[in-house]
C-alpha cells in the first residue's frame, strides 16, 4: 500500500521548488500486469481513507474512524484500467460489497500468461477464465481500488485481523533511533500463536539495546494490545525481496531456523 505520511512530507518540503502536490498518482500494479492494474486520475493528488483499525481488524469492514479510536490511512488507488476487471473477493470467493477486505483478483490482456517453466506456481495463481489471484488484500470504495497488505503476511491473533506493517511503522516512528525498514513483524506458532518483531538495532551498548527492546514491546502493548517477542538483529539483517522490499516470510523462516539466535546471544 501507499504510505500518505512520507509523501505529504515530500510534498511539504520541495513546495517551496514548485512541487505541486496534486502531481502525485497513485497506482497499483505488479510484475505479472507488466505492469499498472488501477491508477488515480491526473491532477488530483492524493486521496485517502482515515478507518477506524478495531473494525477493520475485527470484521473487515472499513469505516471513518472516530476521533477517539485507533485509525491509519489508506491512499486510493484509482479504478481498474480499460479493458481489465477487478474483484475483491471473500473466503467463499464470491465477490465482496464495497468497503469490505477481502483478496484481490485481477483479469485482462495485460496479465501474464504462465510463471516461466512453474506450471504449478501458474496454476496456484491464475483460473482457466483468466482470473488472477494477487496474493493482496485491500477494499473498493467509489469503484476505487485501496490495497491494504499482502495476504499471507496478516497476522491473526485472538480473531483478530492485524496488519504487519502497523506493527512496524508504529515502532519505527515511535522508538528513537529506528528508521523506516528496521522492523520485520510477523507471527509464529509456538502451542499458540505469539507475535514476534525483528528489530535492526545498530548499537553494541547494552543499555541501548535494552531501552530498544523495551520501548518496542512497551509500544505493542499500549498501541495494539498485544504482547510481542522482540529480537535485536544486526543492520541489514533484515532479507528484502529482487525489489527492495521487506520479505516477512523469509525473515520468518530465517527466525524459526535459528538464524537470529546467535545475535540475540
Amino acid at each position: 500500500m501507499v504510505r500518505p505520511g512520507p509523501l505529504e512530507t515530500f510534498a511539504d518540503r520541495f513546495a517551496e521548488a514548485g512541487f505541486r502536490s496534486t502531481a502525485f498518482v497513485a497506482s497499483y500494479g505488479m510484475a505479472e500486469a507488466t505492469l499498472a492494474l488501477t491508477m488515480a486520475p491526473l491532477d488530483r493528488g492524493l486521496r485517502f481513507d482515515t478507518v477506524d483499525v478495531d473494525r477493520m481488524e475485527q470484521d473487515g469492514v472499513v469505516v471513518t474512524a472516530e476521533a477517539a479510536g485507533r485509525r491509519r490511512s489508506f491512499v486510493r488507488c484509482g479504478p481498474i484500467l480499460p479493458g481489465h476487471e477487478l474483484q475483491v473477493r471473500g473466503e467463499d470467493d464470491a465477490p465482496l460489497p464495497e468497503r469490505r477486505v477481502g483478496r484481490i483478483f485481477v483479469r485482462g490482456p495485460s496479465l501474464m500468461r504462465e510463471y516461466f517453466r512453474q506450471s504449478e506456481a501458474t496454476a496456484a495463481v491464475l483460473s482457466a477464465d483468466g482470473w488472477l489471484d494477487t496474493g493482496d488484500l485491500g477494499y473498493l470504495a467509489d469503484g476505487e481500488i485501496t490495497p491494504t497488505g499482502r495476504a499471507k503476511d496478516l497476522i491473526l491473533l485472538n480473531g483478530r485481523n492485524v496488519w504487519p506493517q502497523d506493527l512496524e511503522w508504529t515502532a519505527e516512528s515511535g522508538v528513537p533511533g529506528l528508521r523506516s525498514g528496521d522492523v520485520a513483524a510477523f507471527s509464529v506458532d509456538d502451542q499458540e500463536e505469539q507475535v514476534v518483531l525483528l528489530v535492526q538495532c545498530r548499537s553494541s551498548d547494552p543499555e541501548v539495546r535494552g531501552r530498544i527492546s523495551e520501548e518496542v514491546a512497551a509500544l505493542m502493548r499500549a498501541r495494539h494490545g498485544l504482547e510481542a517477542r522482540v529480537r535485536l538483529v544486526g543492520p541489514h539483517a533484515l532479507p528484502q525481496t529482487s525489489s527492495g522490499k521487506l520479505s516477512r516470510s523469509k525473515a520468518r523462516a530465517l527466525f524459526e531456523s535459528g538464524a537470529f539466535d546467535l545475535v540475540e546471544t
